[in-house]
């Protein structure tokens, strides 16, 4: 198996240099051929992934990273040609683990070898892919935070240091939200549009999503306290914030937001766009390997 494994020295916060040497020696010894693509910026990390998905002579177009590189990486793949893999280098690793990829190096590698390509939906923000979960107010508020002021931290401690470090300061938004057309105001802390469950480093902000019924799902977070909301997020790594009554959620193929200050909206912790924004579903899905379902 001819493999092109696109590298990303920053994932993971150093994880990625740590494991990639020992992944692709192991990979070697299982008879594949690996070419090694190391990125350089954001910009050059799409351009490897969007070149090596258009090779004829590669069978999989390796991902090694986390949420923020595999967003990366699948902004401009030729969905209709390439195969993507995912080596879960990265801090939160969300979509690996809603598709049941390891988090231990090897066993992911064994995954790319012996697993089977599984088709999976591709969300739109104003036209950008994501795979995972986009968001706006609080919620990419904390990303922001997370990207630029945590250093030290990995994995959901990340997140959870920026929510207590943006909440007192944070305030509500005001919204024009519309679903499938219908259109309502809204006073909102955050909303988030969801192709897969779980963000943050396992928080299931999206419980019911499934990244292959080719429809989204939306969580809005309506106003409240920040007492409230704090209290709230904890029950989010269990999908238990649904039952919160400024809770509210909903599902369909396209959702707008329209915001009285522009707000930056994040997917898979990577800044995307602005709003107005509208959300809905690429035409065509991406193929990932995945393991074999039992």
């Amino acid at each position: 198996m001819r493999l092109s494994m696109i590298y990303n020295p920053a994932a993971g916060r150093g994880r990625a240099r740590r494991y990639i040497q020992r992944a692709i020696a192991h990979l070697e010894r299982r008879g594949a051929r690996v070419t090694l693509l190391v990125s350089r910026s954001p910009s050059h990390l799409t351009d490897l992934a969007a070149t090596a998905s258009r090779d004829d002579s590669v069978d999989q177009v390796v991902v090694c990273g986390g949420d923020g590189t595999l967003n990366l990486a699948v902004r401009e793949f030729a969905l209709d040609h390439g195969t993507l893999g995912l080596l879960p280098l990265g801090s939160g690793n969300d979509f690996a683990s809603v598709l049941g990829i390891p988090r231990d190096p090897i066993a992911a590698c064994d995954t790319l070898l012996d697993g089977v390509p599984r088709k999976v939906d591709v969300a739109l923000a104003n036209g950008l892919r994501y795979l995972g979960v986009a968001g706006l107010g609080f919620d990419s508020e904390v990303a922001a935070f997370a990207n630029e002021r945590v250093t030290i931290l990995r994995g959901s401690l990340v997140y959870l240091y920026a929510i207590l470090r943006v909440l007192p300061r944070f305030v509500s938004h005001s919204v024009r939200l519309c679903v499938d057309g219908e259109c309502r105001d809204e006073e909102i802390m955050f909303a988030v549009v969801g192709n897969s469950s779980q963000y943050g480093g396992g928080i299931r902000i999206t419980p019911a999503a499934n990244v292959e019924d080719q429809e989204l799902d939306l969580c809005v977070v309506g106003r409240t306290s920040r007492f409230q909301l704090l209290r709230t997020l904890p029950a989010a790594y269990g999908g238990k914030h649904l039952s919160s009554s400024f809770v509210s959620t909903g599902r369909g193929r396209e959702f707008s937001f329209h915001s009285h200050h522009i707000l930056e909206v994040y997917a898979d912790g990577e800044r995307l766009t602005t709003t107005p924004v509208t959300f809905g579903l690429a035409p065509q899905q991406l193929a990932i390997t995945a393991p074999r379902r039992s």
